[in-house]
């Protein structure tokens, strides 16, 4: 009897988080780079991404709130909350009234047509096969990225032209395409890598140096390291490309930066 209520209770248990013996079966191609989904289980019908593992690939992240029995991913600043109990879906502050996740063996799986929710994301499922893109899969973006990753920055606030120029008065007309990652408060790191436009050469690299000074002086009082820093920023230029760079390893990045806009 009691083997009989054990087994019970594990089906129980099994069923409720349609939990799944098999490994999943597709793949999931982001941003041209195949996934590891080899410890994944297997995705239920309908639900064809598991958030956390796309997350996490794509410089997100995802955390739980025991006390709320929440889940919350971050995607190139899209907040999602997914409810543990009735799998109900949170976009940036609107629930989802068509949406449903699922729970696989501690997995969260959601639609493939969820990130069409998310600006600049998309998902083309054929069969069991996954492929997405997003903003981070873009040239300079990607650049970026692979650059904060390599000299280890601490820059995580990512504005694009328009939102530089918002933020820190850098002209958007001086770029046909720009991004920028910039610190939070205790840090100096910053890059900024834009395509020029024709004949404001001389106005970017005017803005950004305006850009490192400030960032200089918002240290002046205080932390000499980022002070440092600031002081040893630098801009630089390859062809029609511009960049900013404050970090620890300047070579390396200035380095990469050439290689990456050949």
């Amino acid at each position: 009897m009691k083997r009989m209520l054990t087994a019970a209770v594990a089906m129980t248990l099994t069923l409720s988080l349609g939990a799944s013996a098999l490994a999943y079966s597709g793949t999931i191609t982001l941003n041209g780079t195949k996934l590891d989904t080899s410890k994944l289980p297997d995705a239920p019908a309908g639900s064809a991404i598991p958030l956390r593992t796309v997350a996490e690939a794509d410089y997100g992240f995802a955390d739980w709130y025991a006390d709320e029995n929440r889940s919350f991913f971050s995607l190139d600043g899209n907040s999602i909350y997914v409810d543990c109990a009735t799998g109900a879906i949170e976009v940036n502050g609107e629930t989802l009234s068509n949406m449903k996740a699922t729970f696989v063996q501690g997995t969260t799986y959601v639609p493939a047509s969820l990130l069409s929710k998310l600006d600049g994301y998309s998902a083309q499922v054929k069969g069991s096969d996954v492929t997405i893109t997003t903003p981070n899969g873009d040239e300079l973006v990607s650049l970026a990225r692979s650059i904060i990753d390599k000299v280890e920055m601490g820059a995580s606030i990512k504005l694009d032209a328009a939102g530089m120029e918002e933020s820190y008065n850098i002209p958007a007309d001086c770029f046909t395409e720009a991004i920028g990652f910039f610190p939070m408060i205790v840090s100096a790191d910053t890059i900024v890598i834009g395509k020029v436009a024709d004949g404001k050469m001389d106005d970017a690299k005017a803005a950004l140096e305006a850009q490192r000074a400030l960032t200089q002086q918002n240290f002046e009082q205080y932390l000499p390291e980022p002070l440092e820093r600031a002081k040893n920023g630098q801009i630089v230029t390859s062809g029609d490309y511009i960049m900013l760079i404050i970090s620890g390893d300047n070579d390396t990045a200035i380095q990469m930066f050439k290689d990456g806009v050949k």
